[in-house]
């Protein structure tokens, strides 16, 4: 589940989003995710550029596949294949100030609210290919392939002071589990521990939140290889279930 990174010259759209992103930071401009949407929009990234990244054929533990293109300390730019029906956790971006994710594929876009103890629906939509959406570090939400065909996503995070890992301590929301865990790896369901440094407790979730969660959670699970470990993972998941369809 770590970051693959291939060192070849980057084609002439990324290599212009880089080379603007640097230039706006040397020149003490003031980063947002509005400007750094402007920027990508300017450079004129298509799916065709991020081909040279693709990695559909990840792990099936792993929520989809992704590769740095460029890692420039304050900033990184990142490539991410998603299959048919795979979805990434429910999460924020650790230290990322402002960023942005441009998509190449109808993609499910599902934005939370955590607030007084309570996770809830802020916004639910579908991303239509080409269309970018703005992150910060507040920003908690969970994105996915609901097509039948398979495509790439650009992403792009900074932060004005922090230099290197800048997706670091990142929280993925365990639902089931009434947790969110602080990890170093990528938007995973199912995390290996090694990935994972720190839990603390999480919120309590709408019913249409966890409903929706176990769905996509339990066609994780389904792609996995049969195991005891598995089995019982869909069971924790199936008992939660069960606990929030009787909430009134």
């Amino acid at each position: 589940m770590s970051i693959n990174t291939l060192p070849h010259i980057l084609p002439t759209t990324l290599e212009t989003l880089k080379t603007r992103i640097i230039s706006a930071l040397d020149n003490g401009e003031k980063i947002t995710a509005a400007l750094i949407k402007k920027l990508v929009e300017q450079s004129k990234v298509t799916e065709e550029d991020l081909k040279p990244y693709a990695d559909f054929e990840h792990p099936v533990e792993d929520s989809y596949g992704r590769k740095m293109i460029y890692d420039g300390g304050k900033f990184e730019i990142m490539a991410m294949s998603w299959n048919p029906g795979h979805y990434s956790s429910i999460h924020n971006h650790g230290y990322t100030q402002w960023g942005v994710v441009q998509v190449f594929g109808n993609t499910h876009h599902f934005i939370y609210k955590n607030k007084d103890g309570e996770l809830k629906f802020a916004k639910k939509e579908v991303l239509t290919k080409g269309a970018i959406t703005k992150v910060v570090n507040a920003t908690i939400h969970q994105m996915g392939n609901p097509s039948t065909g398979k495509y790439m996503t650009l992403h792009v995070y900074g932060s004005d002071e922090k230099e290197g890992e800048i997706t670091a301590d990142a929280k993925n929301y365990e639902l089931e589990f009434d947790r969110i865990n602080h990890t170093t790896g990528g938007a995973f369901f199912n995390l290996p521990e090694d990935q994972i440094y720190n839990f603390k407790p999480g919120p309590n979730p709408t019913k249409d939140v966890f409903i929706n969660y176990a769905k996509l959670m339990m066609d994780y699970y389904e792609r996995q290889n049969k195991s005891s470990k598995i089995d019982a993972l869909k069971g924790a998941l199936i008992k939660k279930l069960n606990e929030r369809l009787c909430v009134s």
